[in-house]
């Protein structure tokens, strides 16, 4: 979510893994035909390697697995994100209904100088994929990225001297600088602006929606109380958030596992982490980080 100062704005997500039931967000099942016909191009070459520190900047997402534990194998951190059936066993997603683009087991960063890089936890370093594309001038806000290979990037326009309006853009994450506007319209709806994350319908099935925690624009004013925020999915044809329920938080980020659950992390004065249901906007569990905000 958007902050007056850090480095890295948005910390948004892990998009696919290629080890069997190991999986994180992914991207939305079918988009309409009227959008750009965007291919993913070859390896747009070596990137950048830096270090990062976290006292820079802020994360405003959170990555909600089932142990929360972090392994490692060849090529790279591998995310805990659902029960794994072990092998010679027939349950689990199909991959081959909605398959994975390359490169998709990494965790992507939108900068706050509109910047797209990759973030390695082990070794605490980013690595710069490259400068968005967007046709836009504004400020990045949010980010979704999709099993397909693409981004859905959320900027922001102030809209007088304290409140903010979101437009939305789509992006190939291998390739930043192709950003096409898919003519979203901001505000459309009445959702302003919303922190968002591609997740798995279920452990069975890998196709993904778009999901989104509306904040309402005013500067520095997230909220916590009944009914302050909403939940709502993403309707790729009318190109507008379809609003799900009301939830208790004005403003917070999302992320999604790849056994199909849905998780925010917000909360005023104190965050909290909140699995939400996806049909319903209710709050399955919620977890307090008391003394964190």
């Amino acid at each position: 979510m958007r902050s007056t100062s850090p480095v890295w704005l948005v910390a948004l997500a892990l998009a696919c893994n290629d080890e069997s039931g190991a999986e994180a967000t992914g991207a939305a099942g079918t988009y309409p035909t009227t959008l750009p016909d965007l291919t993913l191009p070859g390896d747009p070459g070596e990137t950048t390697t830096g270090t990062g520190d976290a006292s820079k900047g802020s994360t405003t997402g959170a990555e909600a697995t089932s142990e929360g534990v972090v392994t490692t194998g060849g090529g790279g951190p591998k995310f805990d994100l659902g029960e794994d059936t072990g092998p010679g066993t027939t349950t689990g997603p199909d991959d081959a209904l909605c398959p994975c683009a390359p490169k998709l087991d990494l965790i992507y960063v939108l900068s706050d100088d509109r910047e797209l890089w990759t973030y390695d936890p082990l070794g605490n370093s980013f690595a710069l994929v490259g400068p968005l594309g967007c046709p836009t001038t504004d400020g990045t806000f949010s980010m979704g990225v999709g099993r397909d290979g693409f981004a859905w990037i959320q900027t922001t326009l102030p809209q007088g001297p304290s409140n903010y309006v979101g437009d939305l853009f789509r992006l190939d994450v291998t390739n930043p600088q192709n950003c096409v506007d898919p003519n979203y319209v901001p505000g459309a709806n009445g959702w302003v602006h919303f922190g968002m994350a591609f997740v798995s319908a279920s452990a069975d099935d890998p196709c993904d929606a778009l999901y989104g925690q509306h904040w309402n624009g005013e500067a520095g004013l997230w909220s916590e109380g009944p009914g302050a925020g909403k939940l709502g999915v993403f309707d790729p044809v009318a190109m507008q958030m379809t609003t799900i329920g009301p939830t208790n938080y004005n403003g917070a980020e999302l992320t999604g596992t790849g056994d199909g659950r849905l998780y925010a992390f917000g909360g005023v004065p104190n965050a909290k982490l909140i699995q939400f249901d996806k049909q319903t906007a209710q709050a399955i569990e919620t977890l307090p980080f008391n003394n964190c905000r």
